[in-house]
């Protein structure tokens, strides 16, 4: 039997016109006058600021609860925490003191640090008016509700992801990046430390692939099925990693040769840069491979998976676990070093202090 032509299966999608159904209504959404009335208000809290900081300095930066496994190490900063619920504090005196303690900083919050607590964190960024407020947005290719309250409430908005960037730069002007995600559980020291574990370990030729599932992403969901069906390595986990030490969740990580990444929505998701982190072998699905930042990792450190692997994902493992072997120990540093010096979280916050220091340096 014929296989359907491309243009057959095109002109069959359900729905078909749905996108540009939303991209017409999303123009004419943009042109309303609300937005360069918000503009001019943010563009005049930023001058505030930086005339306020002109003679004080951008030194000091806290980091969000969210971002704080990485032990970050910033250049010419100091770099404090907030603790988790920071901004749900009910009772008005200890808001008073924590606003004063945010003051003369630089905060740098994650979207996970604000989702449930919207209204509380406006507060603060309506009220803390000496202090510069960033948001890395990690999930600004799908929490657009979340996402365009965090663009509006922040003096920088740094979304994770290249999705949604004509929407969200008309709430913030002051969009930059993307600013990718990176690797954030460990810090770059303690992947330092371990790189002769990272380089020793005895691994598995099955891939790792232990997703959380996200009922909304059903395609995703069915990939990562699919798969576990193959190997058993590879299908759901719950939430338990975030209460594992560091050294735990390293040792999973360099147990494997070949690490098997299922984003969600096509996005750049931190498990490549872990999987290369710890020496191991991504598999990102081939729409991605022209794209940044994945256009830049050597073709020696990655590989891209099409729907037929998703199918027979064996010789394509294969393939990877022999990349792995042939490249040895020079390869597992390679990789190791590569992200350390390209896609850690120290390198993210980097990107995004050399734009607070554009906008609001003197």
């Amino acid at each position: 039997m014929a296989q359907p032509s491309i243009n057959a299966v095109f002109q069959a999608i359900e729905n078909r016109t749905l996108p540009v159904q939303q991209s017409q209504e999303l123009v004419k959404f943009a042109q309303h006058d609300g937005f360069f009335h918000l503009a001019a208000l943010k563009h005049s809290r930023a001058n505030a600021l930086k005339a306020w900081f002109a003679d004080k300095g951008l030194t000091r930066v806290i980091l969000g609860a969210n971002i704080n496994g990485f032990g970050c190490q910033i250049p010419g900063c100091t770099v404090e925490y907030l603790e988790k619920g920071f901004f749900e504090e009910p009772n008005e005196a200890i808001r008073a003191e924590k606003r004063a303690f945010l003051e003369g900083a630089i905060v740098i919050v994650n979207n996970n640090d604000v989702g449930q607590a919207k209204a509380e964190y406006a507060d603060f960024y309506t009220q803390c008016d000496k202090t510069i407020f960033i948001a890395w947005d990690w999930d600004n290719h799908h929490w657009l509700d979340l996402s365009t309250f965090l663009a509006a409430h922040s003096d920088v908005y740094a979304p994770g992801h290249h999705e949604n960037l004509y929407l969200l730069t008309r709430y913030n002007w002051a969009t930059v990046g993307p600013v990718y995600c990176g690797t954030v559980q460990w810090s770059r020291q303690f992947l330092a430390d371990s790189i002769a574990k990272i380089v020793t370990a005895k691994r598995s030729n099955a891939p790792l692939g232990k997703h959380i599932p996200y009922a909304p992403f059903t395609y995703r969901n069915r990939v990562v099925s699919t798969l576990s069906q193959h190997y058993p390595s590879i299908g759901f986990s719950d939430r338990n990693f975030h209460v594992r030490t560091p050294e735990e969740r390293l040792e999973e990580w360099y147990s494997h040769k070949v690490h098997w990444i299922a984003p969600v929505l096509n996005d750049v998701a931190i498990r490549i840069f872990d999987a290369l982190s710890t020496g191991g072998i991504p598999v990102v699905p081939a729409s991605m491979q022209f794209l940044p930042p994945i256009k830049d990792i050597s073709r020696e450190h990655i590989v891209f998976s099409t729907p037929d692997d998703i199918m027979n994902p064996k010789p394509l493992i294969e393939r990877a676990v022999a990349m792995f072997d042939a490249g040895g120990a020079d390869g597992i540093v390679a990789r190791h070093r590569y992200a350390l010096d390209h896609h850690h979280g120290d390198q993210r916050m980097a990107d995004v202090m050399r734009f607070v220091r554009e906008r609001f340096a003197s």
